[in-house]
């Protein structure tokens, strides 16, 4: 039972950052409303950098704790969250910068990448919950 914790919290931090990232998506096609959903963006991203990286190590935790049988960390599924994490790490430095151009064209492409990676990781994570 415990064991399903990171799942579900992976699940709904997962919603989250596709709700992130769509706001960041959406700013670039709605030039009126852009300001606003670039607001909630940038007010809504660090919670949920923070709630990944916690999602994380709930994920080593509950392996650790409650999958004994299991390797702590050599999976696919810790080496894309790995991948994630730093990708993010990437973003969220980014983030800091945004008045310079190379550094705002490079920002999207770390989320849609980190996007990308968070959505392997459900198709790695399910391989491994048997």
């Amino acid at each position: 039972m415990f064991s399903y914790i990171h799942p579900i919290l992976a699940a709904a931090v997962l919603a989250l950052f596709g709700y992130v990232a769509s706001l960041g998506i959406r700013s670039r096609n709605d030039r009126r409303g852009a300001a606003g959903l670039l607001r909630s963006h940038a007010r809504i991203a660090p919670w949920m950098y923070g709630l990944v990286l916690a999602t994380w190590v709930a994920g080593l935790a509950t392996t650790w704790w409650f999958r004994p049988e299991r390797a702590l960390a050599a999976s696919g599924h810790f080496r894309a969250a790995v991948a994630l994490a730093i990708l993010l790490s990437a973003s969220a430095l980014s983030s800091r910068w945004m008045r310079h151009p190379a550094v705002r064209s490079l920002h999207p492409w770390f989320g849609a990448i980190a996007l990308l990676v968070a959505a392997a990781q459900v198709f790695l994570g399910l391989q491994i919950m048997r």
